[in-house]
């Protein structure tokens, strides 16, 4: 059933009928980007150095998952076998930088995580070297890296350096963990 269009009377008398109504083009709705690592990155940072409460707010509980999935995805990129530097950048009342050593990184970050997280400190960001085959070069990397850092930024402990750069630890532990390779490469020629 149609419905009649709506008469108008002109001054003449007769039934005049509006013109037609050209055809809108189709906008779709705009869908906000989700904010970017650094973004969330820098939101979860000043949360932290702010002094969170206990537990710690979305924002940062979300950034930390967000990191933790890369972990995750770079770990299955390049293979989970294998003895690991990691480079741990934690927001707090004292930022620090932390340098360690696990043959199954991603567990070990989660446990530093809910370690932190119970002291109101939170993961901003993590690095993970390439993999070595052996306990004696990975250990003698994590000693490198940390003997590194430990020229630059004051020691909490032996793996902890308070207000240090993450850029620098992570360069720190690359290049301990290339030496120890390029030993071992050269080692069996």
């Amino acid at each position: 059933m149609r419905l009649p269009l709506p008469n108008r009377t002109g001054q003449d008398g007769r039934v005049t009928i509006p013109p037609p109504v050209p055809p809108q083009p189709f906008i779709p709705l705009s869908i906000p980007a989700p904010p970017t690592f650094q973004q969330t990155k820098e939101e979860a940072e000043a949360i932290l150095l702010s002094g969170a409460g206990a537990p710690l707010p979305p924002a940062v509980r979300g950034h930390q998952h967000r990191v933790l999935t890369r972990v995750r995805d770079f770990l299955t990129r390049t293979g989970i076998k294998g003895h690991r530097l990691y480079v741990l950048e934690i927001a707090g009342p004292i930022p620090r930088i932390k340098i360690g050593r696990s043959n199954n990184p991603r567990a070990r970050i989660r446990d530093h995580v809910n370690e932190m997280n119970s002291y109101q400190y939170g993961l901003i960001d993590a690095h993970i070297t390439d993999a070595v085959d052996d306990l004696f070069s990975i250990t003698q990397a994590e000693t490198e890296a940390h003997t590194g850092m430990g020229k630059r930024y004051v020691r909490i402990s032996q793996e902890l350096f308070r207000d240090a750069d993450f850029s620098y630890a992570t360069l720190w532990a690359d290049l301990a963990v290339t030496v120890q390779l390029n030993r071992l490469s050269e080692d069996t020629e």
